[in-house]
């Protein structure tokens, strides 16, 4: 394996700056030889999606040559040996071989290195943490270690605000082998902390936005919209990859998934994007600002798969896109939240959990009976447009919580659990039911979905 991967990084370090510009055929011919080096059949389909898009003619490509367009030299080659051959090469390999065990294996995880943050968004409850509230350094640098060690490159790391720990710096760069993604309010993205960024290499930001200038000072504060637009601006000046995240709630949706916002952020650089449906969780939940189960069938329609279909913007939907993955990821099957206080969550918006990161391995916290007991609930209904075990499948989160008692992470209740919040959801998610259930036995039902290979477009086959 490892002469296969120091010819796929020859090949890739040659051919990869002209990538851009390269033409349809010799991109075919380039595809087919890195796939005769792929190291794992995961790898192959993985290439085979890729090679059946150049010959749809998918966005997804134009996506791609954007991604060599606009970073540095440097940033390209530390993502290329970041996410493609760590991530996607040696780290399948190692999981694999880990899953052949019983064992899970996450193919990524997020942290919440701090809760503090520098602004005062409405409904949010950063003021409530102070600094030694942080998950300390030494537990950070360990779980990437074990992190690393069971095949997980790609780690995701969130908040509060990330970039009010200056310390995280000194992390990217000890563990430049492994990919960053951090989600940010996207104030304190300067020209300093760009400069930082694009030393690194190894870490792309995501920039939360709830619409256009009008939605996100609303919510977040006067002159954060223009911030963001002024950090999307540093970050493309310097070379280093950057997308969007959204909390999709009832009064956002069309903006949302309208032309104009998504037009606006490919402009500005945006290479990826997220749609996160909001969920009434933390310490004083909303349900009233849930999508409707209308809302999440046009969402379906004319968000994120619209959006990869028609532009070169690479958009991902946390709940309509679930049939690629055979549905629900949470409990370390795919991935799972260490928070602030070193509380390992099945999901980052499940705030339940049985053990703490402090007192553990990482291994042994995912392999725990609260955890093995979510996976093997997967998929929790035949339905994967309705993947969630919190608002899709409440009763099954009230199950687990039965058989494993896991703490609320948010202080002496979890609303999830709990009345009235729990009886909203019941409601919920009998009305999405009604509206998802018929969906997809008239538009999905017939079809056989490949788990795991997520992947724009035509991804599935008709059954025979």
């Amino acid at each position: 394996m490892a002469i296969k991967i120091f010819l796929v990084k020859q090949v890739i370090k040659r051919t990869l700056p002209l990538f851009g510009g390269m033409s349809d055929k010799n991109l075919g011919r380039l595809l087919w030889l890195v796939r005769k080096l792929a190291p794992t059949e995961f790898t192959k389909s993985f290439i085979d999606a890729i090679d059946r898009m150049r010959q749809e003619q998918h966005p997804t490509i134009e996506v791609i040559r954007r991604v060599v367009r606009q970073t540095s030299p440097h940033v390209r080659e530390r993502l290329v040996n970041s996410l493609l051959i760590r991530e996607l090469m040696q780290g399948n390999v190692i999981r694999e071989r880990i899953r052949s065990e019983g064992l899970a294996a996450p193919q990524a995880y997020l942290i919440s290195p701090t809760m503090r943050c520098n602004l005062r968004c409405a409904g949010c409850y950063a003021a409530n943490y102070s600094k030694k509230d942080d998950l300390e350094f030494e537990v950070i640098d360990r779980i990437l270690t074990e992190g690393e060690e069971l095949g997980a490159f790609w780690v995701t790391i969130l908040g509060g605000e990330p970039f009010v720990r200056q310390d995280m710096w000194e992390i990217y760069k000890r563990h430049n082998d492994v990919f960053f993604q951090i989600y940010t309010n996207g104030t304190l993205v300067d020209k300093e902390v760009s400069r930082k960024l694009a030393e690194l290499g190894n870490v792309l930001v995501n920039f939360s936005l709830e619409g256009f200038e009008e939605e996100t000072d609303a919510r977040r504060g006067k002159g954060v919209f223009q911030k963001i637009m002024e950090g999307m601006d540093n970050l493309r000046e310097v070379g280093v990859p950057f997308g969007f995240s959204s909390m999709v709630t009832r009064q956002n949706v069309d903006t949302i998934i309208s032309d104009e916002f998504n037009d606006m952020l490919i402009e500005k650089g945006c290479l990826i994007g997220w749609h996160f449906l909001y969920i009434p969780v933390g310490i004083d939940p909303d349900t009233s600002l849930m999508p409707t189960a209308e809302q999440r069938e046009l969402i379906r329609r004319r968000g994120a798969q619209r959006l990869r279909n028609e532009k070169p913007m690479f958009v991902i939907d946390f709940w309509n896109d679930a049939p690629y993955v055979d549905g629900c990821i949470a409990g370390a099957r795919h991935f799972f939240h260490i928070n602030s206080h070193g509380d390992v969550e099945p999901c980052i918006f499940v705030h339940l959990a049985v053990d703490n990161i402090k007192q553990k391995s990482l291994k042994e916290v995912i392999n725990s009976p609260y955890f093995r007991g979510i996976r093997a609930r997967q998929p929790y209904g035949k339905n994967l447009l309705r993947p969630c075990t919190m608002i899709d499948h409440p009763q099954v989160l009230r199950e687990i919580c039965a058989e494993c008692h896991p703490h609320s992470t948010d202080g002496p209740v979890c609303g999830l659990i709990t009345s009235p919040v729990s009886e909203a959801l019941d409601k919920y998610s009998q009305e999405v039911a009604k509206i998802m259930d018929p969906v997809w036995e008239q538009e999905f039902a017939n079809w056989h979905f490949t788990p795991d290979t997520f992947v724009p477009g035509k991804v599935y086959k008709k059954k025979q």
